[in-house]
């Protein structure tokens, strides 16, 4: 089993690399680096930071009733990955469920993050 990172305001704490299936799309792939931060949009998004200019859109596969602004989380897998579809990782907020992740999309920044999930909510009205 993956040992997890938590994720604080400030600090990070290094666990395993994890390296997606062999048989996905190089372009399917997501290389997440050095994470160093996130931001809580909502119950379904995370926004994962690495250094000041790389941004990922984390996206659970159902709504994470754990997941809070300022809250500790982590991840199944390590500040260095390659995330490839099917993704078979997870969020784990600090109550300690596990929240599948459904999508890993690399983004501009924190505020395309926030309007492609108010654009995607939009379109299920």
């Amino acid at each position: 089993m993956p040992k997890p990172i938590l994720f604080a305001a400030a600090s990070l704490a290094a666990a395993c690399v994890i390296a997606g299936p062999a048989s996905a799309q190089d372009s399917e792939c997501v290389s997440l680096r050095n994470i160093n931060g996130y931001t809580v949009i909502d119950d379904r998004h995370v926004v994962l930071n690495s250094g000041a200019s790389r941004h990922y859109l984390i996206t659970t596969r159902t709504r994470c009733s754990g997941l809070s602004f300022g809250a500790q989380i982590a991840t199944s897998f390590g500040d260095n990955a390659r995330i490839c579809p099917p993704v078979a990782e997870y969020i784990i907020p600090s109550d300690g469920w596990r929240c599948a992740i459904d999508t890993v999309e690399e983004v501009e920044s924190q505020e395309q993050a926030e309007a492609l999930v108010a654009e995607r909510a939009g379109g299920q009205d």
